[in-house]
């Protein structure tokens, strides 16, 4: 996977979810709270790349990127007017 690849699935990501923790809380299965007993723990799993359905997003480049499409779109909405 190239750089560009990386940043649209990452877009993608970042689009899909509101916060970081709706993103890591979509990578946790009824399995992992069953014996895990702890959210907060099954987070943590998934941020580490232990845990998890999909591909390990640090929550800097979360918010980095979740910040960058925000300025982008004021920046389009502004262009508009």
């Amino acid at each position: 996977m190239d750089r560009d690849e990386g940043l649209t699935a990452l877009d993608n990501i970042v689009t899909q979810f509101n916060t970081y923790e709706d993103f890591l809380d979509s990578q946790i299965t009824t399995v992992d709270l069953y014996y895990l007993e702890d959210e907060g723990l099954a987070r943590q799993l998934v941020e580490l790349g232990y845990r998890g359905t999909g591909e390990v997003v640090k929550r800097e480049d979360f918010e980095a990127r979740k910040a960058a499409i925000e300025i982008a779109r004021l920046a389009e909405r502004t262009q508009k007017k």
